[in-house]
């Protein structure tokens, strides 16, 4: 391995395993720091959107205090999934370009296939860690929607592989064989 591609390497696994302390960062929140937080969030947004929405002629939308707290606790849950998978998302995105990189952009399948494991054993040892958080559970449920974040994450990766890079070598392929076959074909003439 040449030392650029250590480096590049060293960095991608440096910010996988920022991102997967992150994650367990975040699972280590106890139940009423994680949703009031969530809560909180979701509030400020919901506000700032009614806010410019408002000013723009979009809506005239002023609701009281107790229908913000209770739009934000309807939002809460659904928010909380999509950021699961989003999460996962980003991680399996992060471990296929390393895993890809590692096998020179040779064995994209071998990189798929490392990639759903990881993401799949990851994605329950944070639910299984839950558990040892006070207020907090593991759900099998949590499981899947990780995982299937990672998985949108790997198709996205692979699609823009084999679009993008057999695209591109076959473009080359082509212009290369293209020209080797015009200058055949000027030495004829001549």
């Amino acid at each position: 391995m040449n030392k650029k591609k250590g480096v590049v390497i060293s960095i991608l696994v440096i910010i996988a395993l920022l991102w997967i302390l992150g994650i367990y960062k975040l699972s280590s929140m106890n139940t009423n720091n994680s949703n009031g937080k969530s809560l909180g969030i979701i509030s400020i947004f919901i506000e700032d959107t009614l806010e410019i929405t408002n000013k723009y002629g979009i809506t005239d939308s002023h609701p009281d205090d107790a229908k913000l707290e209770k739009a934000s606790q309807l939002l809460n849950t659904p928010l909380r999934k999509v950021i699961h998978a989003s999460v996962y998302f980003v991680l399996a995105f992060i471990i296929i370009i390393v895993t890809n990189y590692l096998f020179n952009n040779k064995k994209i399948l071998s990189s798929i296939v490392i990639t759903i494991i990881l993401i799949v054993m990851l994605a329950g040892f944070d639910e299984y860690h839950q558990t040892f958080v006070d207020g907090r559970t593991g759900s099998i449920r949590d499981v899947l929607i990780d995982i299937v974040g990672g998985v949108v994450g790997i198709i996205t990766y692979s699609s823009y592989y084999l679009v993008y890079k057999m695209g591109y070598k076959k473009y080359f392929n082509e212009m290369r064989d293209g020209g080797i076959n015009e200058q055949k074909e000027e030495k004829k003439e001549n």
